[in-house]
């Protein structure tokens, strides 16, 4: 009875190990840290940025294209198998880039990307997190998010500084040797497919039901036809499109900082700045969308995000008031992880929760693609980021202005149904 109460707790809590290996070390130190990769591979083989970077377009269209039957896989097979090949995948692939002298290799390695990041990058921390967590899902996936912040924010500075001495390619090999090598041990080590295939209860789970997919019993909420007919919908898609285009701009921090006075350490450091903002922003939002209300949390992410990027844009040469900036425009930064889900789960309920955010999902995919497109494209034809940097502050504007309206326009196109229901009975 002793051991099986130990593997009760226990086991859990290492499925949390696993996923940290197939999710948040590949993301954390191998995808956070990619912009500090641009300079140098720009330098060294003449391209321009937007060639450079067109990797980062093709990844999330064909993930988008890839989400669907990644999520199918998932329901039918052992779930570690297929993470921790999907992991395992991108690692051995982002290392090969090391290598990579022609432009159609990366775009290649975009490909591979894109496929494989579709099984661990958005769907693999809440499916495993619900099939274990009848309890408690939330803060788990808070602090799965949040580890994989710190480890960015310490990937990037020690990376940066193996750039510098060793060049950029033995440094791309031994961060990518040593993350892809942590990833498999422990999606190999730890993940498991479900409690029950253990014979076990998820955690808290001695009343509670859940599905493999995450699905609550709760039925309150829009239905999805209803939710394609609101206004609102397409007001939360322009929000989450504004949050992930904003959010992709810190990658083009490192090569602005190479480029200008403050030089590439700050670049590096200011990645790291960010990922540590947002790992006090992802708790904070959470918390102020649990007791003050997503509407005001959205309006924090998105306030904080454009005051921070204003003050980057004027810092200039400014390092501590750069830094600053930095620290400010992760609680925006973080919006993408919290932020965004709780707005779809306030604005339309639990009752169709997954559809209406799988359309959401694709538009923050499609988003992705574009912002690299855009932000190269005015570097390449401006030669400067001023323009990037005044767009993303409009883009803040637009969605602290936004946020509002589309929550009113979505609950209505549901809520007062509901009332109706409700008073005839």
């Amino acid at each position: 009875m002793g051991n099986r109460i130990s593997r009760q707790q226990v086991w859990p809590l290492l499925v949390v190990l696993g996923v940290i290996g197939c999710y948040a070390i590949p993301v954390g130190m191998m995808g956070n840290t990619a912009g500090i990769f641009v300079q140098p591979v720009m330098k060294e083989f003449g391209w321009d940025q937007t060639s450079t970077t067109m990797y980062r377009t093709i990844q999330p269209l064909v993930a988008a294209l890839c989400t669907p039957l990644a999520g199918r896989l998932m329901a039918k097979y052992d779930a570690r198998v297929l993470l921790t090949l999907a992991s395992g995948l991108f690692g051995v692939a982002t290392l090969g880039t090391a290598f990579a002298t022609e432009l159609w290799q990366w775009n290649l390695y975009g490909a591979i990307y894109g496929v494989t990041c579709a099984f661990f990058m958005y769907m693999a921390a809440p499916l495993m997190v619900n099939r274990w967590f009848a309890n408690d899902a939330g803060k788990v996936l808070g602090i799965i998010a949040a580890v994989l912040s710190l480890l960015a924010a310490i990937a990037t500075p020690i990376t940066q500084s193996a750039i510098n001495s060793l060049g950029w390619q033995s440094a791309r090999v031994w961060l990518c040797a040593i993350a892809t090598i942590l990833s498999i041990v422990l999606s190999v080590g730890f993940l498991r497919n479900s409690p029950e295939e253990m014979g076990l209860l998820p955690w808290g789970g001695k009343n509670a039901q859940i599905s493999d997919t995450g699905e609550a019993p709760e039925l309150e909420g829009a239905r999805a036809s209803q939710a394609a007919r609101s206004g609102g919908l397409y007001l939360i898609l322009l929000i989450a499109a504004i949050i992930v285009m904003t959010a992709a701009f810190f990658q083009q921090i490192p090569t602005y900082a190479a480029q200008s006075s403050l030089g590439a350490d700050a670049g590096a450091m200011a990645v790291s700045i960010v990922m540590v903002g947002g790992i006090v922003g992802k708790l904070l939002l959470g918390w102020m969308s649990d007791h003050v209300g997503i509407r005001q949390a959205a309006r924090v992410a998105l306030g904080c995000g454009g005051l921070g990027i204003a003050l980057v844009f004027i810092a200039g040469g400014t390092q501590w008031l750069f830094y600053a900036g930095m620290g400010v425009f992760g609680f925006g930064y973080a919006a993408l992880t919290v932020v965004v889900p709780l707005l779809v789960r306030g604005a339309f309920g639990l009752r169709d929760y997954p559809k209406i955010y799988s359309w959401v999902s694709t538009v923050i995919f499609l988003a992705t693609s574009l912002s690299f497109i855009v932000y190269g494209r005015i570097s390449d034809l401006t030669g400067s980021f001023t323009a990037s940097f005044i767009l993303v502050i409009v883009l803040y504007v637009i969605g602290f202005v936004v946020v509002g309206p589309a929550l009113k326009s979505a609950q209505s196109s549901w809520m007062k149904q509901t009332e109706k229901v409700g008073q005839s009975r």
